[in-house]
């Protein structure tokens, strides 16, 4: 049927040439642009992956770029500790130059003269050392004079006398074979001296102060190192009953290869049970491996007299109270003292150094540098418990206890002054510290924490619990820069202040030169009254604003470089380009041996560094690689999903051109339908 009101032939092919148009500009676009999703409407969801992975492809671009540049910056600050470490060389060869005794005083000033310049020439390299503006070296926060208090006790605490901190030698070696030999005696006389040069003859002194054998106002040498490798358990010198009263003097020997095990028995070390009057001094003992019960310690367990110059290394292990690396149980001095071994209490208070520290007793100039564990209560990387004096002291180890542990000493009710830790503290129970755990009554000054602390209840990256419930007590030149975590009462410098017993009165705090690296915690994280061990109840004295105040919290000189497209840690490589060194005592007097300890800690301090940015740059080398292969599997995903097959699309092209000029010809023809149907009018 011909009709002239609708020409329904012509309606039909514009539709399909419509859809060969659309067709054809779609394989166009498709040709012209190489992919097959160019608007959402082509396959929506395609289009938002593709979308997404376009993104990612973008931030992955930008943290290889990250990457380039950390390379860039860890780079120049190799180059710079290369050079430096060139110099750094030149001054050793000089300083051993200076030493050789040859040199009069113009040659020693020219010698002088010289590492003078190239202590200048490692000065500038080290301030000016930068990259984009980014100070490499010279970057540190921490307060000045946390950085002189570390330079100063290392120094002077460094074992200077073959092993001692101090000259160990009392006697020469004639002065001692002048001496009656304890072989050639039955009992001892009051004010003599005596020669020990033998196990045999340590067997005998312990024997015969162990029958009861007074040894008061006696002095004992030794002439020799004495290796107790042979004898499988020592007996200990001295018991609570028959305690040792006399001096021992080592005279700078060691006894080494010490064994004991007795975990049942108490008082254990080369020396039980120490009385008052006592002193030991100047002996080393190397390499021990000693078990006991309350009061154990690498030297002495219980030490009721004083201890000097004098260190153990080793392991020491106690199933009872009071376990020390050196000293169980001390009531006196320790002094110039150190131990290295590690340390592991199953009862209350144990020490890297000392366990329990009795009443007016003092640790001075001394330290302790192994792992200690404790399962009972007081945990220290020095101390467990101190109720003294801790003086010019540090703690390096890492320390793990239940409750009140700390890096230096788990619990203090005296005095800390010029001490430091530097070790991770982790602690299960209550207050838990980076230098002390529970600091009840006490004043902490001049002290500061370096290592990570990780505890439940009031911790502290410095104190976990610091308790003044009357009075006034002074906190002076604090610092703590450790990572803190807790469940509650959890600060960054102390975890809580309880400064009352009632909630009407407080004792006063005075907290004053504190600083803090900066972090997400409080500085302090409670201020209350604890009651019974159950119950914290906050208190306001109107003293937080005021100890706030004197808190300074400071950036940390970490570098972190984004190294991924994700915001947690993982994506992310964090480090220090910065550190500290001290030469200054090359230019006082290049021949001593404080400028060969200075360019020794330099060397090694650039050394350290040095590695430490090379497994930096190695991760970084890492992290490249894992973005390149990301890269490359985002943008093969991507091509799968967006990329247009060209021999399809050319078809498909091909296609729908011969159906739209088709399409194009039959409208044409359509379109003449109705000039036909008015002819037939």
């Amino acid at each position: 049927m011909v009709s002239i009101n609708t020409n329904l032939s012509s309606i039909m092919v514009q539709g399909n040439l419509n859809q060969a148009t659309n067709g054809l500009n779609k394989a166009i676009e498709r040709l012209s642009t190489g992919y097959k999703i160019n608007h959402s409407s082509d396959n929506a969801a395609n289009y938002s992956i593709a979308n997404s992975y376009e993104a990612k492809l973008s931030s992955f671009d930008m943290a290889a770029s990250n990457v380039g540049m950390g390379s860039d910056l860890l780079a120049v600050a190799q180059d710079t500790i290369s050079s430096m470490q060139d110099h750094g060389a030149r001054l050793h060869a000089l300083i051993t130059q200076a030493r050789n005794g040859t040199y009069g005083t113009q040659s020693l000033n020219a010698l002088t003269q010289e590492a003078g310049a190239l202590i200048s020439e490692i000065q500038r390299m080290y301030t000016n050392a930068e990259y984009n503006n980014v100070s490499l070296f010279d970057n540190s926060p921490i307060p000045a004079w946390v950085k002189e208090l570390e330079n100063n006790l290392e120094t002077s605490l460094e074992p200077k006398y073959n092993g001692f901190i101090a000259d160990a030698k009392t006697y020469t070696d004639e002065e001692v074979a002048a001496m009656t030999k304890v072989a050639d005696v039955e009992s001892f006389t009051a004010g003599e001296k005596y020669s020990i040069s033998s196990k045999e003859e340590l067997q005998k002194l312990a024997t015969k102060v162990n029958a009861g054998t007074n040894t008061t106002n006696v002095e004992f040498v030794l002439g020799d190192d004495i290796d107790l490798s042979s004898i499988d358990n020592w007996d200990a010198i001295g018991t609570s009953s028959k305690s040792f009263n006399g001096t021992f003097d080592g005279n700078g020997h060691t006894i080494k290869n010490l064994k004991i095990d007795k975990s049942t028995t108490n008082h254990q070390g080369l020396f039980g049970y120490t009385g008052s009057g006592s002193e030991i001094k100047n002996i080393g003992i190397v390499d021990c491996d000693i078990k006991g019960r309350n009061s154990t310690g690498g030297l002495v367990g219980v030490a009721s007299g004083n201890v000097t110059n004098s260190y153990a290394t080793g392991s020491v292990t106690g199933t009872g109270n009071y376990t020390g690396g050196l000293v169980g149980y001390t009531s006196s001095i320790v002094s110039n003292c150190y131990a290295t071994g590690s340390v592991t209490g199953t009862g209350n208070y144990t020490g890297g150094l000392v366990g329990y520290a009795y009443y007016n007793s003092s640790v001075t100039n001394s330290y302790a540098t192994g792992s200690v564990t404790g399962t009972g209560s007081s945990t220290g990387g020095l101390i467990g418990l101190a109720q003294g004096t801790i003086t010019n002291s540090y703690a390096t180890g890492s320390v793990s206890g239940v409750e009140t542990t700390g890096g230096l000493v788990g619990y203090v009710y005296g005095t800390v002054t010029n001490s430091y830790a530097t070790g991770s503290v982790t602690g299960t129970g209550y207050c838990t510290g980076g230098l002390v755990g529970y600091a009840y009554n006490s004043t902490v000054t001049n002290s500061y924490a370096t290592g990570d602390v990780s505890g439940t209840s009031y911790v502290g990256g410095l104190v976990g619990q610091l308790s003044k419930t009357s009075g006034t007590g002074d906190y002076d030149k604090l610092f703590s820069s450790g990572k803190v975590n807790g469940d509650e009462k959890v600060g960054c410098l102390i975890g809580g202040i309880v400064n009352t017993s009632n909630g009407t009165s407080f004792g006063t705090v005075n907290i004053t030169n504190a600083s803090v690296m900066k972090s997400g915690l409080d500085v302090i994280g409670f201020e209350g009254k604890y009651v019974d061990g159950t119950n914290d109840i906050a208190y306001e004295s109107g003293q937080m604003s005021t100890w706030l105040e004197n808190i300074k919290q400071v950036k940390s000189p970490e570098t972190t470089l984004q190294v991924g497209i994700h915001g947690d840690e993982s994506s992310k490589i964090t480090f220090n380009t910065g550190f500290d060194y001290d030469l200054s005592a090359i230019l006082r007097d290049i021949k001593s041996d404080d400028s060969y300890n200075a360019i020794n800690k330099f060397m090694s301090t650039l050394s350290d560094k040095a590695t430490e940015l090379g497994s930096v740059s190695n991760r970084l080398e890492s992290a490249l690689d894992s973005i390149i292969v990301n890269m490359e599997n985002i943008t093969s995903s991507l091509s799968t999903i967006k990329d247009a097959d060209m021999a399809t699309e050319s078809s498909q092209y091909i296609k729908m051109q011969i159906l739209q000029q088709a399409s194009a010809t039959l409208l044409a023809t359509a379109n003449q339908s109705p000039s036909i149907a008015l002819q037939l009018i």
